[in-house]
């Protein structure tokens, strides 16, 4: 595999995709973001780490517009940590969770990865996903999925 094709794989995508969200997003703290928290957590399925993916938290209550969306890339070993315009965490509230997740494909084929998740772990108002991220708290997020109905 050439470095051309190692760097289109989806979850190569993933990761320069959330690094332009950083920097599009700016690197500091502006004056009306809300209070934040740590997040990270392990993401399975079926009990075994999901090996690649994105995890995103949308804020129940956006404040206005004053609280963004979170996002972290999942490792190799399940595990993602959150970050919100360039600062590490979440807002602190409520939020739906999505989890994104695509197999790796063959590049000299035209075809779209098929997901290696349900679909509607895609979509934060269907994934039945939910994390409250409170201030000084922990805010380990396991996020349980199931390849069943």
């Amino acid at each position: 595999m050439n470095n051309m094709s190692k760097l289109l794989r989806p979850a190569s995508l993933l990761a320069v995709l959330a690094v332009l969200a950083l920097i599009a997003g700016g690197c500091s703290r502006g004056p009306d973001l809300p209070p934040m928290a740590e997040v990270g957590g392990l993401v399975t399925l079926d009990g075994k780490p999901l090996p690649r993916g994105m995890v995103q938290f949308v804020p129940e209550d956006d404040q206005g517009g004053k609280a963004p969306p979170a996002s972290g890339n999942i490792g190799s070993d399940g595990r993602f940590r959150l970050v919100t315009g360039g600062l590490t965490g979440a807002v602190v509230g409520r939020h739906r969770v999505c989890v994104q997740a695509q197999q790796e494909v063959d590049l000299n084929k035209a075809s779209w990865a098929p997901s290696l998740i349900p679909e509607k772990y895609n979509n934060p108002a269907q994934s039945g996903l939910t994390f409250e991220v409170k201030a000084g708290a922990a805010n380990d997020c396991p996020l349980n999925l199931s390849s069943k109905p």
